[in-house]
Order: C-alpha cells, then structure tokens, then sequence
C-alpha cells in the first residue's frame, strides 16, 4: 500500500501507520523533523531528490531534553533501524554547518542490513553518514547512555547508488559492509579553518570482517578552493576500504590515505586501492591491486552482499 504524506503533515506520524511492505511517498516540499525508521520492509520515495527535503539541525554538543550533550549518535536528521529498508529521490539535510563551528552533525544514520539508499542527497559537514551499527569498541561506553537499539552487534549490508554524499571531515564513517556505486562524493569548503586538510571516510569494522566499504566507478569532487583531501583515514584499528576505478578531482592529496593522529591504526587497517591514476605517492601500507586482483575483488565484494550491478 501507498501512503502519501506532504510537508504540512508529519514523517512520524504518518510511519505510525505504514506496515511491512508499505511505499511512504513524500511529496515535494521541505519537512523540518527528525525522523526515525524503525519497521522493516518498507520503501520511503520522495517525488524529486532536489525538492524532496527532510532537514534538522541537531549537532554534537547540542543539550537534548533529557539534558544531557546530543552526541555523534544522536545528532541525526534521519535515523533508520528496520532491515530491507530503500530510500529513494530524497535530500536529507544537516543544517549544523559549518563542521568548525557545530562539529559533528549527521544527516542520515543507518542502522539497517540489506539496505539500499539510491538518487539520495545527503548533505552535511562533519559524519555527514554514519553508516551502523555503533563500532565494537563503543557500545561499551556508550551502554548508559544510548538505548539498544542503537548498539546492535551485526554486520550490516547497504548500498548507496548514484547518490550525492557532501561533507568535510570524515564525512562518510562507521561500521558496516557498504557499496558507494556510481556515487557523487564531493568535499565541501571548510570556511574558516586554519587547516584545508579534509577526510572523505573514517572506517571503522569487526576484526573477521571479511569487507567494509567499496568506493566502485564513483566521482570525487570539490567545490572551489578546496585541496589537501585524503579519501582515508582508520577510525578502528581494523578499519577497512577500497578504491576502484574512480575519478578522483585535483583536490585528492597524492598520498591518498592518512594515518589517525596519535595511533597505529593504520597497521592493522586494510586500505585498498586501484584507480587509473599515479598511486606512487601512496603509503607503502596501503595494498595496490592489479587489473585481476581488482575484478576478483569487485566480484567477491558483490557476493559477500548478495547485490547485482
């Protein structure tokens, strides 16, 4: 069944209605909410990515009613907990820019296996994605502080497919195995910050994770001005990425990846490349494939999640 729902009404509610196998149709407008996705087994569809926009503006060190800081967790815009969720023809929106002066400030959290986010814009600064569950080495900490279903101990599976994705710092991370296809990645401008070093992803995986994330045949871009962008750096000790046969704009820093300031993550992290451009810059841990290695590659990542191109 089709439930449609415009932006005089609320996301919310109109969940509180929608059962498994239901389409959420979200007629064009800007919904200014919060929104948590908790059912399985549902499509949510705007009618057009670019008019389509569901924003809020929760951000790190924001006090939340229960007067405690909002943290990265909480900062969302949109939150998706059911499994066998698609999202489709929507922008979701952070406001809390620029990152230097709101930090971290999520867009889309996703906590869903078998997931598949297409035509999406997401827009942020700082973690715009956060792609679930919560790291191993957080769930601990964060037990008091954050109900269950948010510190689910799974693998979780997702695929991102021609989307835009728009941040700063680290503006894709987390913990799942996840596909970016066909993707727009593009950095934003840090405006008043004394450094232009930006991160595109930060990883974080399980240590018998076989796979983490696959940037595949997707553009990396800029907006004007910035430079010095690692695509890189390990958030966990076992973070794990790769890179194969992107565009990669003049902003890309030759070396590629970065080492997490302060660690030796960068030891026990699987950072993967094969991109038709000079990788000679590369850090010698990080693993080059040749033209069999990577189709091999491509082919088993596919599997592993049981998706087709």
């Amino acid at each position: 069944m089709r439930i449609t729902v415009n932006d005089k009404m609320s996301i919310n509610e109109a969940l509180k209605s929608v059962k498994p196998g239901d389409e959420l149709y979200l007629e064009k407008g800007t919904y200014n909410e919060k929104v948590e996705v908790l059912i399985d087994d549902i499509t949510i569809i705007g009618e057009d990515a670019k008019t389509t926009i569901i924003q809020n503006k929760d951000y790190f060190h924001k006090i939340m009613s229960d007067y405690n800081s909002c943290n990265t967790f909480r900062t969302f815009t949109m939150y998706i907990g059911g499994k066998n969720i698609t999202l489709k023809n929507i922008t979701i929106k952070n406001l809390s820019t620029p990152s230097e002066k709101y930090g971290q400030a999520v867009a889309l959290h996703v906590d869903s296996d078998n997931f598949l986010c297409e035509d999406v814009i997401l827009s942020g600064a700082q973690d715009t994605l956060f792609t679930g569950p919560i790291p191993y080495f957080l769930r601990e900490r964060l037990k008091n502080f954050l109900p269950q279903v948010f510190r689910r101990e799974y693998i979780a599976k997702q695929v991102f497919k021609n989307c835009l994705i728009m941040g700063d710092v680290d503006f894709i991370f987390g913990n799942s195995t996840a596909l970016f296809y066909n993707c727009e990645i593009r950095n934003i401008r840090r405006n008043s910050c004394k450094s232009n070093v930006g991160y595109v992803c930060a990883p974080s995986h399980e240590i018998n994770q076989k796979f983490g994330y696959l940037f595949y045949k997707c553009n990396f871009t800029a907006e004007d001005g910035v430079s010095n962008i690692y695509l890189a750096r390990p958030w966990g000790k076992y973070g794990r990425v790769a890179f194969i046969d992107n565009k990669l704009g003049n902003h890309i820093n030759k070396e590629g990846f970065s080492i997490w300031d302060g660690t030796k993550r960068h030891e026990t992290a699987t950072f993967i490349e094969a991109e038709d451009y000079d990788l000679s810059k590369r850090p010698n841990w990080a693993i080059l494939l040749e033209d069999e290695e990577k189709k091999t590659y491509v082919k088993d990542f596919l599997e592993n999640i049981n998706y087709k191109l």
